[in-house]
């Protein structure tokens, strides 16, 4: 099969990575960072208390988030930021998504399009995996 035919036939439900880690909106963001370093992941859906979606935060949100490494602020008050803040005060609302039936094209279209490295990947609005940069490296490396 060729890779553009590949890409149109493969759907986005054979390669994202299913029931991904998420947190909800009231984590902090010192929660945030621990689960993605626990969990090494860079993203992470937000929902809410009925696991519908509402956001998602990447370790990038978090960095913007963080205070600048020449602030003035004590390692005890930095600490303090980060357990206290939550995380929709990073997160971005309304994320672009994907349905498990999208082709792959589509999906790396809204990438690009977007300029984002992650789609959550839904069915209604209840998370079911997510699809990332390296999801569609694997399906590249699976084509030679």
């Amino acid at each position: 099969m060729q890779p553009a035919t590949a890409l149109t036939a493969a759907q986005v439900a054979q390669w994202m990575t299913k029931d991904p880690y998420t947190c909800t909106a009231d984590a902090s963001l010192a929660d945030a960072r621990d689960m993605m370093t626990e969990y090494r992941c860079r993203r992470l859906p937000v929902v809410d208390e009925n696991d519908e979606l509402i956001g998602i935060v990447s370790l990038g949100d978090l960095r913007q988030a963080a205070p600048s490494s020449i602030t003035s602020l004590s390692l005890f008050e930095v600490n303090y930021f980060w357990t206290k803040l939550q995380v929709t005060e990073a997160m971005t609302p309304e994320p672009i998504t994907v349905v498990p039936d999208d082709t792959l094209k589509l999906a790396c279209q809204r990438m690009l399009d977007y300029r984002i490295s992650g789609l959550p990947v839904v069915e209604g609005r209840k998370v079911v995996g997510i699809l990332t940069e390296t999801d569609i490296l694997r399906f590249v490396v699976g084509l030679t």
